[in-house]
């Protein structure tokens, strides 16, 4: 029996500046790489040029994670949309979300793994802070 604390905690943010495709790329690698290994799981969505991430984990992991996001000078207009304890996870993997993915998994074989079709919980409130946005 696992006692460590889970949090989900969600964000939106807007690139520092307009992001080349390939930045964009290199983000989600690296973002994906660290992610997994601190054994966070959880979504990244990317459109409109701007950013929805969700994230889940240890509770300290997650409050460094945040510490480190909001410190990021890649994205700027950092809101936090909510943190909350949580009982189990509702993403298997850190995976990234965003317009022309398919693509771009044809392109790049090798990030194709963090990229798929995530069933985001019907209104959760992050999907309703990006459309809110626009």
């Amino acid at each position: 029996m696992d006692m460590t604390q889970l949090i989900e905690l969600s964000y939106v943010s807007e690139p520092a500046q307009e992001m080349s495709f390939l930045g964009l790329m290199r983000l989600l690698y690296h973002s994906y790489l660290r992610n997994m290994s601190m054994g966070i799981t959880g979504a990244l969505i990317f459109e409109n040029n701007r950013f929805g991430q969700v994230i889940e984990g240890p509770k300290t992991q997650i409050e460094d994670l945040w510490e480190k996001i909001q410190k990021d000078t890649r994205h700027k207009n950092i809101h936090l949309v909510e943190s909350k304890p949580i009982e189990h996870r509702s993403f298997s993997k850190w995976t990234m979300v965003f317009q022309g993915s398919e693509e771009v998994a044809k392109k790049l074989p090798e990030i194709a793994v963090a990229i798929e079709n995530v069933n985001f919980p019907a209104g959760h409130p992050l999907l309703i802070a990006l459309r809110d946005l626009k």
